[in-house]
């Protein structure tokens, strides 16, 4: 059998268990499970992610800076080589890690209460030192406090340093394979207040261009009023907001026995969007986006079940084919709706239960500067107060204890010695 021949017939077989694959998909009901909100026992599950350009933190690296070279992933390539994708909110946009030696100073508006630390790895191999300061420093400084160092693991790194104080941390890279890394989170310690108390999301002019602005913002997080709605199957439906999250490091897993897994991220209210993106385990699948106005099918106080008939109706707004890369980004016209459905249609034999690890949701630059956005996290079903935690009008009053701006400068020459003079009075004879 000739080469062409053999590359014809693994080519058709492709093709055909494609067709099996969105026929299968169509054949049956589409029944999704409600997920319940986000409780207060879960609350410190989801810190925020400070190292945020809508949080004022800013990247400076030795090489591929500048905000004006970045470049969007598309379907499941990513060509970017600006390290300012690490603080945009896209987990699918990476950064190229070349060989050798590679620094990169992420700084804060002000000290933090720094707790851990995490990015996605793929395929860079050899080391990273973390450290931390309060203080500016140059990047080669002996001053720095080094918290840990991580060998270059496959996937998603995850290192703890603290709670710390911290302005800047520095991450050293010393790498012996050149690969990429994405999805950068310096996230501070768990505290109820960032759903009661959220911060202010605000861009300053200078940082405004028309692809930083579209990857700028997650629309669809738990820190900005979106939820996970429904999902079609998993053990423990609760845990379902892991996929909006902003940790790579977490995810939601499905039934083993779910043969196209689905998920519906309510955004609060109707917004306008212009690009999906998912990030989930490597696996060959076709991924569905859908962004809708209002849920169809037969919705039930714990379900939801979108037949046949009613699927065919329901029009993507982008379709990625993945052949094992674990990432998926769809552009598309501006469009406005309050709901994101997600479908992933396996391809052949699957071995494991399929996770998701997070779904990412981007609107216009008129998205870019924002009064203070939070999510509301229940309990028994009702709305968070902060007069319950103490955070009431009366606490108003009291005024805010938090770090300096920026900690002392290191270094300084020690004062001259004291020298006491004694002064004598004179005396009369």
């Amino acid at each position: 059998m000739s080469a062409h021949t053999s590359s014809l017939l693994k080519t058709c077989g492709f093709i055909c268990s494609l067709f099996f694959v969105y026929g299968s998909s169509f054949a049956a009901d589409l029944v999704l499970e409600k997920v319940p909100p986000i409780t207060v026992a879960q609350a410190p599950a989801y810190p925020e992610n400070l190292a945020r350009y809508y949080y004022g933190a800013r990247v400076e690296a030795s090489q591929g800076t500048a905000v004006a070279d970045l470049r969007l992933s598309s379907k499941s390539e990513d060509t970017n080589t600006s390290a300012a994708a690490l603080l945009c909110d896209d987990p699918t946009v990476g950064y190229a890690l070349p060989s050798g030696a590679t620094t990169l100073l992420v700084s804060f508006p002000k000290i933090e209460n720094v707790n851990t630390i995490s990015f996605l790895n793929h395929s860079a191999k050899g080391s990273v030192k973390i450290a931390i300061s309060s203080a500016k420093l140059p990047a080669d400084s002996p001053q720095w406090r080094e918290v840990t160092e991580e060998e270059l693991t496959p996937d998603v790194i995850k290192a703890k340093v603290g709670p710390a104080e911290a302005k800047y941390v520095r991450l050293t890279f010393d790498v012996s394979k050149q690969g990429r890394i994405a999805a950068l989170g310096i996230y501070s310690a768990p505290a109820l207040s960032a759903f009661t108390m959220p911060r202010a999301r605000n861009f300053g002019a200078e940082e405004k261009s028309e692809t930083f602005g579209l990857i700028s913002c997650n629309l669809a997080d738990v820190h900005a009023r979106s939820r996970a709605l429904y999902v079609t199957s998993g053990d423990d439906v609760s845990q379902a907001s892991n996929m909006i999250d902003g940790q790579p490091g977490s995810s939601y897993t499905f039934g083993a026995a779910d043969g196209t897994p689905a998920t519906v991220i309510d955004l609060g209210k109707p917004t306008t969007l212009r690009r999906i993106s998912a990030l989930y385990a490597p696996r060959h699948v076709a991924v569905d986006f859908y962004v809708l106005q209002s849920l169809p099918g037969g919705q039930g106080a714990q379900g939801l079940r979108l037949n046949d008939a009613t699927l065919a109706k329901l029009t993507p707004v982008g379709s990625v084919l993945d052949e094992g890369i674990g990432r998926a980004a769809v552009d598309f016209p501006e469009m406005s709706g309050r709901y994101i459905l997600v479908k992933w249609a396996p391809v052949g034999q699957q071995d494991a239960p399929f996770s998701v690890a997070e779904i990412s949701a981007f609107g216009t630059t008129a998205n870019l500067t924002f009064a203070a956005i939070g999510s509301r996290i229940n309990s028994d079903g009702k709305s968070v107060d902060p007069k319950d935690y103490g955070l009431g009008k009366e606490a108003k009053e009291i005024p805010a204890e938090a770090p300096p701006a920026e900690g002392p400068p290191v270094g300084l020459p020690q004062p001259p010695p004291f020298v006491f003079v004694p002064l004598v009075q004179p005396t009369s004879e």
